[in-house]
């Protein structure tokens, strides 16, 4: 048993004082300082260690075979060697600084246990909300969410590959400006660009200052944001991509190697909780879905016309009904080939999804043809409903505005109506795509609704 007595009761003894006191080998038989209030004094009493102010009575004891000088001062130093015999061990100058760098390390190594067994706690009830989501949105809002707190940043997005077209689509961000989160919904992945390099890397791809970064090109979108750093994780599951978590900060900073690691582990849990999700969603929607552009297809079109339209005449309510044609499609796709030309078809169908209402239906009817179901709409809502979604595509189709668009992309819209046009569902598709061509024929770009006199003269 080693009987100490510690001269000195600053701020260092403050932190000395409980990792001595915690050790079974070490008896502590007192502390002196001239201060009687000095920080450790209260401390001392509360651990029951004896404290004095006088020093030389303290040393007339001989109860202690080691004495810590942590007072830092030499002369304090010098007169303990010259009072004590050589039986006595003095630890100060180098030797105290040797001990507080133990005790220091030793505390820090306490610290990162405990912070380690939180992140690992934090992952563990992550894993555990993931098995249990049964909605695709909320997973993403899981892998979000946590990844933010876990490595403290106030900004990140989850971005999901579509495997049949290349393309990334950005299923959820936070701490962003809705302009940003807006023009940034979906892109086709450039060679050099960031999506590309972090999904050809095993490990996160980690940029912690972009406007000086050269080796290759960022979103301009970010830099005009005001993001400075980004952790780029990769979510690979069965040696595919799935997608990428991005991590944001509007300040530079790089990440540390154990953050790299966390988020690496959570990364796996991620991947594996969206494949789950997807195949059990792919499943549901496959029978309905359009595999590119993801919205409903031709049958479910089909049944749900026919379902509006009974309800339509049940209730004594209108159903309007637009089909729309990208114009000069079939010359786009043989000019810039099928991967941009199913990059147009995506990004239209993905404008007329956020510009519905949650009660319309919008569905792909053709090639290169989509049709909108409007319950509760009559003609002349329809057409402003129809007239705003042309000027989005004409605005949003040009090159200056979206990178991915090689020449401005144009629509025609035919639009017509239950109570006004048609009795059956057959009959309300003919009208509409009567007056889409008409649309066409008065040079496109434009929005005509049916007009039965028009139609037969």
């Amino acid at each position: 048993m080693t009987n100490m007595l510690i001269v000195g009761g600053g701020k260092g003894c403050v932190e000395l004082l409980p990792m001595l006191a915690s050790d079974r080998e070490i008896n502590i038989i007192g502390l002196v300082d001239i201060n009687p209030d000095a920080p450790a004094i209260p401390l001392a009493k509360k651990l029951g260690i004896p404290v004095s102010t006088d020093l030389k009575e303290t040393l007339k004891r001989d109860n202690f075979n080691v004495v810590v000088n942590v007072t830092g001062k030499e002369d304090v130093l010098v007169f303990l060697r010259k009072t004590l015999p050589s039986s006595v061990e003095i630890l100060g100058g180098l030797s105290s600084k040797l001990l507080w760098q133990f005790v220091n390390e030793r505390q820090k190594r306490e610290e990162e246990l405990k912070q380690s067994i939180k992140e690992h706690d934090a992952l563990y009830r992550i894993g555990i909300q993931l098995s249990s989501v049964e909605r695709s949105q909320k997973i993403f809002d899981i892998i979000l969410t946590s990844a933010m707190e876990l490595v403290n940043t106030p900004a990140g997005s989850v971005v999901i590959m579509d495997e049949k077209s290349g393309m990334m689509r950005l299923v959820l961000a936070k701490g962003f400006s809705q302009k940003f989160i807006s023009e940034s919904t979906m892109w086709l992945v450039k060679p050099k660009g960031l999506t590309s390099i972090v999904i050809d890397s095993n490990k996160p791809t980690v940029i912690a200052d972009i406007t000086k970064e050269a080796i290759f090109s960022v979103n301009p979108s970010l830099i005009e944001e005001g993001v400075k750093s980004i952790a780029g994780i990769p979510l690979h599951y069965a040696g595919k991509t799935v997608g990428i978590l991005y991590l944001n900060d509007f300040i530079p900073r790089g990440f540390t190697e154990k953050e790299i690691s966390i988020l690496n582990l959570m990364a796996t849990q991620a991947a594996l909780a969206i494949e789950k999700m997807r195949l059990l969603e792919k499943v549901e929607q496959l029978a309905i879905t359009d595999e590119l552009t993801q919205i409903y297809n031709r049958r479910y079109f089909n049944n749900a016309l026919s379902n509006e339209l009974y309800r339509a005449q049940r209730y004594k309510h209108s159903t309007s009904l637009l089909i729309i044609d990208i114009d000069n499609f079939k010359n786009y796709n043989d000019l810039y080939g099928h991967v941009y030309g199913n990059f147009i078809l995506a990004l239209m169908a993905d404008i007329f999804r956020r510009s519905v209402r949650a009660t319309d239906i919008v569905a792909r009817y053709g090639g290169e043809e989509f049709a909108i179901i409007l319950p509760e709409t009559n003609k002349d809502t329809a057409v402003i409903f129809a007239e705003r979604i042309r000027k989005e595509v004409a605005d949003s189709c040009r090159p200056e505005k979206n990178m991915q668009i090689m020449c401005g992309v144009t629509i025609s819209i035919g639009v017509a109506t239950s109570s006004d046009d048609a009795n059956s569902d057959e009959d309300l598709v003919k009208r509409a795509d009567e007056a889409m061509y008409q649309a066409k024929k008065k040079g496109k770009n434009r929005v005509i609704a049916y007009n039965s006199k028009a139609a037969s003269s």
